[in-house]
């Protein structure tokens, strides 16, 4: 006697994704949605523990459509603090592979490549935190030539890959090259004592961008970006070659970016940028990259009079 089939359902299916299978193991504490920052600042129907609901619940379109599928960026502070040691954005990532695979694709708008300029050099792949762009071989002009490809379903607008470029090939809409540029002063304007670039993710309190955002615009010049990943050596020497004399550059704290390791990537940059302005004994001039935790409120407003100090005397001394 031959028995059915077991109905295969939607939660074995995210189970057998490696990642998914601890779905099972959350009681919807909640630990989660207090953890993360994007239902905080960007979308209020951000809800992971809704997310894995639908998913025992075998809703399966809600959940491919939920904007919790397709904005986790995987900075695990869910994790860290989850009760049960669910590895939350593994399970997030195991619905978005089930909603690609059935034809669903990511509302964030993905970076752009200018294939005029790509060299095909893959600086960009290296050091995209969800390996979006990869390397591609098109024939042009009768021969073969690399482009980087852009997978629109993994990048997640984190920049990254915009200020590694090196000839300026990628773009995202809001924080390109021109429009970074366009809010740093030119030697013939109004130059404020320092200018901060700050990550949109690092300030996890509205009292903190009000802090930001009282100083006066002689005094500090601010450039949002959305992860210090976004960073280019080449605006830090823009600012300061158009007489700012310092460079504060605020991102999140180790083990909490955003975006995984934006933060580590920019480190590395601006640390051999300020070595390379101490070799060649470049005067008053202050670059500093602060990393502020998700719990150090008010810390903003000691980082930058604590850099107005330091550039105050050059000022005097003119």
């Amino acid at each position: 006697m031959s028995h059915p089939a077991a109905v295969r359902t939607f939660a074995d299916e995210v189970k057998a994704i490696p990642g998914g299978e601890h779905l099972e193991l959350c009681y919807s504490c909640g630990t989660c949605v207090s953890k993360c920052m994007i239902q905080q600042k960007v979308e209020p129907d951000y809800n992971p523990r809704r997310l894995l609901r639908m998913v025992m619940m075998d809703l399966r379109e809600e959940a491919f459509e939920s904007p919790t599928t397709w904005m986790c960026s995987a900075c695990d502070l869910c994790y860290q603090a989850c009760p049960q040691e669910i590895h939350i954005s593994q399970v997030i990532a195991a619905v978005k592979q089930l909603a690609v695979d059935a034809g669903y694709t990511s509302p964030l708008t993905p970076v752009k490549v200018d294939e005029a300029l790509c060299s095909g050099c893959g600086i960009c792949s290296m050091v995209c935190p969800y390996q979006a762009p990869s390397l591609i071989e098109k024939e042009v002009d009768g021969e073969l030539d690399r482009f980087s490809q852009v997978d629109p379903n993994k990048c997640m607008r984190c920049g990254t890959c915009v200020g590694a470029c090196p000839l300026g090939a990628i773009a995202r809409e809001g924080v390109s090259n021109a429009e970074i540029q366009s809010q740093i002063p030119s030697v013939d304007q109004s130059v404020p004592e320092i200018i901060t670039f700050v990550c949109d993710w690092s300030l996890r309190e509205d009292a903190d961008l009000r802090i930001l955002e009282s100083y006066p615009k002689h005094q500090v010049n601010v450039v949002h970006i959305p992860c210090t990943g976004r960073i280019d050596p080449q605006h830090a020497l823009m600012a300061l070659d158009s007489g700012v004399k310092g460079v504060l550059v605020c991102g999140c704290k180790p083990g909490e970016c955003h975006f995984k390791r934006g933060n580590h990537v920019a480190k590395c940059k601006l640390g051999l940028l300020d070595t390379m302005l101490k070799q060649i004994q470049s005067p008053h001039k202050e670059i500093r990259f602060v990393q502020i935790g998700t719990q150090e409120r008010g810390r903003i407003r000691h980082e930058i009079d604590e850099m107005l100090a330091a550039v105050s005397p050059v000022k005097e001394a003119k």
